[in-house]
């Protein structure tokens, strides 16, 4: 249940980050809570990217243990 409620709870500030906060003014206050824009697309890619890297080094370890 404790993952699912992470999880929702990610989702939600993240889609508020990406699709609401472009239309509020940016002199707002609530534009404190929230990063740059910018890293609402390299936050992704490199969490991509590692999981792609560790799950490459674990098949690699598993195929040269076999």
């Amino acid at each position: 249940m404790g993952i699912f409620v992470i999880s929702t709870v990610v989702f939600l500030y993240y889609t508020i980050w990406i699709l609401i906060m472009p239309f509020v003014d940016t002199t707002h206050p609530v534009q404190n809570i929230f990063p740059s824009r910018e890293w609402a697309i390299k936050m992704p890619v490199i969490l991509l990217l590692s999981a792609a890297a560790i799950i490459g080094s674990f098949l690699g370890i598993v195929m040269v243990r076999s």
